[in-house]
């Protein structure tokens, strides 16, 4: 029993020590910028690891100090992740509000608007099973927020309709651009394909 508890100790020191790191610039809230290595970063981390190089001692860089990170992949694609406020609405007393600490968002799009997707992996254990989802979220490009949008998977899609609940999220966010408003809706929103459609109305819709 000793031998396994020393040879799972092992192996989690081993896999911490072996974090996958990506080419990356850190942009940080001062202006400027520092390019090296970092690893990726989850929703609510607090801090994220990064070194100038391979060989450099890794720095432990508060979230707060950032406002976004450039990941490129060993395969070319390039990911951005920006730390925003998160705004949504409460299941039950309906309050809209706005997180009390910014959080990381995956970008999807960045143009005159923005959206962004945070992804919950879900939980498998014998008393906490949550099924896997990504959350989609919108906004005016320039906000320190993004306002919840629709869910793809898990209890939430039962509780907001894509479609009813896209339309609110225009209709309380885009409050300015009543051409935006119109667009969504005449809008039919169906889950796979809502994304897409948001795109093409982003593109397409100015605001003044």
């Amino acid at each position: 029993m000793k031998k396994l508890f020393t040879l799972l100790v092992v192996l989690l020191f081993s896999a911490v020590g072996h974090a996958k790191y990506y080419k990356a610039v850190l942009y940080m809230q001062d202006g400027t910028n520092k390019t090296g290595l970092a690893e990726l970063v989850d929703m609510e981390d607090s801090k994220v690891y990064f070194k100038s190089n391979e060989e450099a001692k890794t720095e432990k860089i508060s979230s707060t100090d950032l406002t976004r990170i450039v990941y490129t992949y060993d395969t070319g694609q390039i990911v951005t992740m920006d730390y925003l406020y998160l705004t949504s609405e409460n299941i039950f007393s309906k309050k809209i509000s706005k997180s009390k600490k910014k959080k990381w968002f995956t970008i999807l799009y960045s143009k005159d608007f923005k959206i962004g997707r945070i992804d919950d992996k879900g939980s498998h254990g014998p008393n906490n099973f949550r099924a896997a989802s990504s959350s989609y979220f919108f906004e005016k490009n320039g906000s320190d927020q993004l306002v919840f949008g629709f869910n793809s998977l898990g209890s939430i899609t039962k509780s907001y309709g894509t479609d009813a609940r896209i339309k609110k999220m225009a209709k309380e966010t885009f409050v300015d651009c009543p051409k935006l408003i119109e667009a969504v809706e005449k809008e039919t929103f169906t889950l796979d394909t809502a994304l897409n459609q948001m795109i093409a109305i982003f593109a397409t819709i100015k605001c003044n």
